[in-house]
C-alpha cells in the first residue's frame, strides 16, 4: 500500500479556513451537526445531553438542610414556650397566693409566727425587706428579726412545692433567746420529716447580735458579729460560725469575740472553739470549748478555758487590775480550769482560771501600802512595783456572782521578794483578805531598820524572811496593817532593850 503523502509542516490561512470547512465530523451525533443558518452563515448544532434525575450528594444536603430547619424551629419554639411559662412562674411567684405559702413553708420550718414583708422574686434570687419570726414562750428561742434579705433560688422554687437555693444574705439580724424560768416546761420542736419545705446551703449576716434575756438588761449580749449558718455534707449537722463582735457578760469586763465555731448536736450545742478577746487587747485569746445543754436547766454546763498571753485585766477588771497586772496563760491540763453555768434564769455563772505568767511578760503587784513603806525602808525602789515572771508568779483566778478572787498567790523573786495567799474583790469593789510577804534576810540584814525589820518579820524560812499582812478598804485605795505591825515591832523591840538593860544593871549593881 503506498504511504501517504507526508503532512506539510506550515499551513497559510486559507489552507486552515478549508481544512475545517471541508472537515467531516467523525461522530456526529457525539461532536454535532453542521447546519447553514437563514443568513449563510454555518453553525454546529449540538444536541442536549439529558441529566440524571436523582443525584445522592444533593438529595443528602437537602434533607439536612431541612432536618435543621425543624430543629431550629422545634427549639425555639421550646424556648417560647420555655419563656411564656417561666415568665407565668415569675408572675406567679410574686402574688398573694404564693407569698403567703412562703409564710406557710417559713412557720412548718421553723415552728413560729412569721411575718413577712416587702417580699418579690426574680429570675435568680428572692427578695424581701424584712422577716420576724416569734416563738412561743417555753422555747429557747423568742425572736429572730431579720432585715435585707437577698436569697440565691433555684428554678424549682418558683414551682411553689418548696423554696430552696444555695445562700440566704441578710444585711442585719437580731436573735433574742429566752432564759427558762425555775417553773416553765420547756419546748423542744421536732424537726419536719420528708421533704424540707424551706433549705437552703447557707446562711449569711454580715451584722449579726444575739441578747439573752431581756433586751433592756440581758446578762449576755453579742453585737456587730459576721454569723454564718450551714450544714456539714460529712456528719449532717448544722454549724455556726462567727467572726468579730462586741462581747458583754453582766458584771465583766467588756471582751470582743475573735472567733467562735458552734455545731448542733440534737439537744445538745457542741462549742467548737469560742475565742475572745480584751477589748484593749489584739493579741491575747481566752478560749472556751465544751458542751452546752439549753434545754437542761438544772444541770450545769462546763467547758475547758485555755489562756494565752491574756490580759490579767481582762479577768479581774480594771479595778483589781491596778493592783495585779500583766499577761498570763493558762496552766495546761489543770483541772482548775474552767467555765460554768446553768441555762437558765439563775445562771450561776462561774469562771476559774489556773494561771502564770505569760512568757513574753511579767505579772507586776502595785498600789498596796506596804510596798511603799519597804520601798522606804529597805532603800529599793523595786518593791514599790515588784515584778514576777514566768513559773515563779501563780495563782488561781475565780470570777463567781460579781464576786472576784485571786487564790493561791505564789510570786517570787528569789533575790527580793515572796507573795503568798488571797485576796478577794466583793461586788461592791471592797477588798478582803491575807498576804504572806517575804523579804530576802540579806536585805532584811543589810537594812537600816535591820533590827526592827528582823523582829517584825521573824525568823529566815526557804530563804525569806515571812510577815502575814491583812488587807481590807475599797479597791481604789487598799488598806494593810504593816505600819501597825512595824510600830508594834518597834516597841516591841524597845521593851525588850529596857528589859536587857534592867537584867544588865541589876547583876552589875553593887550589894
Amino acid at each position: 500500500m503506498p504511504a501517504a503523502p507526508s503532512e506539510p509542516e506550515k499551513y497559510s490561512i486559507d489552507e486552515m479556513m478549508d481544512r475545517l470547512k471541508n472537515t467531516s465530523p467523525s461522530n456526529p451525533e457525539g461532536n454535532g451537526e453542521l447546519v447553514v443558518r437563514a443568513d449563510g452563515t454555518q453553525a454546529m448544532r449540538v444536541r442536549k445531553r439529558k441529566r440524571r434525575s436523582e443525584q445522592p450528594k444533593k438529595e443528602m444536603l437537602k434533607r439536612t438542610r431541612r432536618a435543621r430547619v425543624l430543629q431550629v424551629s422545634a427549639a425555639m419554639s421550646l424556648l417560647v414556650v420555655a419563656g411564656l411559662g417561666f415568665g407565668a412562674a415569675v408572675i406567679y411567684a410574686n402574688s398573694p397566693p404564693f407569698r403567703d405559702g412562703l409564710v406557710t413553708k417559713i412557720s412548718e420550718t421553723t415552728g413560729a409566727q412569721v411575718e413577712l414583708t416587702t417580699f418579690r422574686m426574680n429570675p435568680t434570687t428572692a427578695n424581701a425587706g424584712g422577716l420576724s419570726l416569734r416563738w412561743p414562750e417555753g422555747n429557747v428561742l423568742s425572736s429572730l428579726t431579720l432585715r435585707g434579705m437577698i436569697a440565691e433560688v433555684f428554678p424549682s422554687s418558683f414551682l411553689g412545692k418548696s423554696m430552696t437555693g444555695e445562700e440566704v444574705t441578710v444585711s442585719e439580724g437580731t436573735l433574742v433567746l429566752q432564759i427558762p424560768k425555775p417553773d416553765q416546761r420547756l419546748r423542744i420542736g421536732v424537726a419536719p420529716t420528708g421533704e424540707i419545705p424551706l433549705l437552703f446551703n447557707r446562711y449569711r449576716i454580715p451584722k449579726f447580735h444575739t441578747v439573752m434575756g431581756t433586751t433592756t438588761a440581758p446578762p449576755i449580749r453579742l453585737s456587730n458579729s459576721e454569723g454564718s449558718l450551714f450544714k456539714n455534707p460529712l456528719s449532717g449537722r448544722t454549724q455556726f460560725t462567727l467572726n468579730g463582735g462586741d462581747l458583754t457578760l453582766q458584771g465583766w469586763p467588756k471582751l470582743r469575740v475573735d472567733r467562735a465555731f458552734l455545731e448542733f448536736r440534737g439537744k445538745e450545742i457542741d462549742v467548737v472553739s469560742l475565742q475572745v478577746m480584751d477589748e484593749s487587747d489584739d493579741n491575747g485569746v481566752l478560749e472556751f470549748s465544751g458542751t452546752v445543754q439549753p434545754y437542761s436547766p438544772d444541770d450545769p454546763s462546763t467547758l475547758a478555758v485555755e489562756v494565752k498571753a491574756f490580759p490579767l485585766t481582762g479577768l479581774t477588771g480594771p479595778a483589781l487590775g491596778r493592783l495585779f497586772s500583766g499577761k498570763v496563760d493558762s496552766i495546761p491540763a489543770s483541772p482548775s480550769s474552767y467555765f460554768s453555768f446553768h441555762p437558765s434564769e439563775n445562771p450561776a455563772a462561774k469562771l476559774s482560771v489556773d494561771f502564770r505568767s505569760a512568757l513574753t511578760s511579767s505579772i507586776e503587784v502595785s498600789g498596796f501600802p506596804f510596798l511603799l513603806s519597804l520601798s522606804q525602808l529597805l532603800a529599793d525602789d523595786w518593791f514599790q512595783t515588784p515584778v514576777f515572771n514566768g513559773e515563779n508568779a501563780e495563782a488561781v483566778f475565780q470570777r463567781n456572782a460579781g464576786v472576784v478572787t485571786l487564790e493561791n498567790l505564789k510570786f517570787e523573786s528569789k533575790s527580793r521578794m515572796a507573795l503568798r495567799g488571797r485576796i478577794t474583790m466583793a461586788a461592791n469593789q471592797t477588798l478582803s483578805g491575807e498576804l504572806e510577804v517575804g523579804v530576802a534576810e540579806a536585805m532584811i540584814t543589810t537594812a537600816s531598820e535591820g533590827s526592827r525589820l528582823k523582829a517584825l518579820f521573824g525568823p529566815p524560812k526557804e530563804g525569806f524572811c515571812w510577815l502575814t499582812l491583812d488587807i481590807s478598804g475599797p479597791v481604789a485605795t487598799p488598806v494593810d496593817n504593816f505600819n501597825e505591825l512595824f510600830q508594834a515591832a518597834g516597841a516591841r523591840r524597845s521593851e525588850e532593850a529596857e528589859s536587857t538593860r534592867s537584867t544588865f544593871e541589876d547583876l552589875t549593881k553593887p550589894r
